[in-house]
């Protein structure tokens, strides 16, 4: 039997990234064959983000079209949301706008240009409802646990590309995890455009926990009251309960054989007391929190439509730092918003020196046209932009010294990333910095171990 060959091209962020391996995972299952060339299917997984991610997915459907010789062409991911017409006019055989993996699947498998038609024996064996596990990392595992966003920033595309809030239900993340540390995982990650508001899009949550009584999450045990089942109904019609961001992870954390289980970003409205309690008495949750600051000036905040202030920041940050002192906290700054004036950075950068994150990642403002911000007067120039950039790097790089020195000489639990050309063990630990060692004990990508002779990736403490 003929199977059609297929290969996906992803672009933009880890949501993304999932996205295409799942849609990679579903095409698979589906009876479809994965190439790294000439595919008779090339889908270009796009995004959105910015200009420069527009340019990037015209690259790439350029690129496509070259390593695969005469395969049809499909555009799918966040570009078609806004730009369809101009991706359908890159020679594109198929748009498809939708976010969905098994649309998109549905939409591949019975489009207008029949592709079957090559393959007469070909069959689709689409199964929906099958957990699948979605590969990318082979040390750690990447799940996507909730999509869309409703904040509108001025600066961003994300709401209009990505849609409102969706979250999959709890009972079929679970089983996802589950089966991903049954195939060896030890590190779980939680993805999500809004990851904090899981679960804000159920029409009520209950905070169920599976069984009854006493809940484990790592050393400390919690005395609870007798939980009602997790499940209304019984069997086939049993429909599990909803949760949110905390109650989910005190789930995943009961999990036989689960490492650790790390956020990857998370708005600092969001980081509740429930989800600081779990990260200093659970031994699964990492120490490390990615929180977007985004500017350290108020005007800009509000011009931003961000919804809180640098008081709120700080006093959330610092509530996070009592509780937990050693935990990694990193942020997002955009600089050369429109509006913001020399003061106005420097009192962006005094905030930074205050806060004493672990890292800064540094976004020169990029206007997509299709934002207000892009509208907006008192634009700043390319060149402010970049001479901004370059300072607030060099502070960030600063921080990020000062941060990890202070784990000079402890022992430090680290998943195996891999090893580099003259042996060394490469890992990145809890507080997500980069280390390598030596060690004459054989490990592999994605084992759990704790070292204490280590030094930082490529150079020395």
């Amino acid at each position: 039997m003929s199977k059609i060959k297929f290969k996906i091209y992803t672009l933009g962020c880890k949501v993304n990234q999932y996205d295409g391996n799942d849609l990679v995972a579903k095409l698979t299952a589906a009876g479809f064959t994965m190439v790294k060339n000439g595919a008779d299917l090339a889908i270009i997984n796009t995004c959105a983000v910015t200009k420069t991610a527009l340019a990037k997915d015209r690259q790439m459907v350029a690129r496509a079209r070259k390593e695969n010789p005469g395969a049809k062409i499909i555009i799918t991911g966040c570009a078609p949301k806004v730009y369809k017409e101009e991706m359908a006019e890159l020679g594109a055989d198929l748009v498809v706008a939708e976010r969905e993996t098994e649309t998109i699947l549905e939409k591949i498998t019975n489009y207008k240009l029949q592709i079957t038609n090559k393959f007469p024996n070909f069959k689709s064996q689409i199964s929906r409802g099958d957990i699948n596990l979605v590969r990318s990392d082979k040390s750690r595992y990447f799940i996507k646990i909730q999509d869309g966003c409703k904040q509108f920033c001025t600066y961003c595309i994300i709401p209009y590309v990505r849609g409102d809030l969706r979250s999959r239900q709890a009972e079929e993340v679970i089983q996802e995890v589950e089966g991903a540390v049954a195939s060896g995982y030890r590190e779980i990650v939680l993805c999500g455009i809004h990851l904090g508001l899981y679960g804000a899009d159920f029409h009520s949550l209950s905070f169920a926990r599976r069984g009854q009584g006493e809940v484990n999450y790592g050393e400390k045990k919690r005395q609870t009251s007798p939980q009602p089942s997790p499940y209304k109904g019984e069997g086939a019609n049993a429909e599990f309960r909803n949760y949110d961001l905390a109650s989910l992870l005190l789930e995943l954390i009961n999990i036989p054989q689960l490492g650790r289980i790390r956020l990857s970003s998370i708005e600092v409205n969001e980081v509740t007391d429930e989800l600081i309690d779990l990260i200093k008495t659970s031994g699964k949750i990492c120490r490390h929190l990615h929180i977007p600051l985004q500017s350290g000036n108020d005007k800009i905040l509000k011009l931003m439509n961000r919804p809180y202030t640098t008081k709120i920041f700080a006093s959330r940050k610092n509530k996070i730092k009592r509780a937990v002192p050693d935990i990694a906290i990193s942020t997002d700054v955009i600089v050369g918003f429109p509006g913001e004036s020399a003061s106005d950075f420097d009192k962006t950068v005094a905030f930074i020196k205050k806060m004493k994150f672990s890292k800064v990642h540094v976004f020169p403002f990029s206007a997509h046209e299709r934002t207000p911000a892009a509208k907006m007067p008192d634009q700043v120039s390319v060149q402010i932009r970049l001479a901004r950039s370059k300072r607030l790097n060099g502070l960030s790089a600063k921080l990020e010294r000062e941060y990890q020195t202070r784990f000079k000489g402890k022992k430090l639990a680290c998943i195996i990333d891999g090893r580099s050309k003259d042996g060394r063990y490469r890992a990145k630990t809890e507080f997500h910095f980069a280390i390598e060692f030596s060690s004459s004990k054989k490990f592999f990508p994605g084992d759990l171990v704790e070292v204490k002779n280590w030094c930082l990736l490529g150079r020395e403490i």
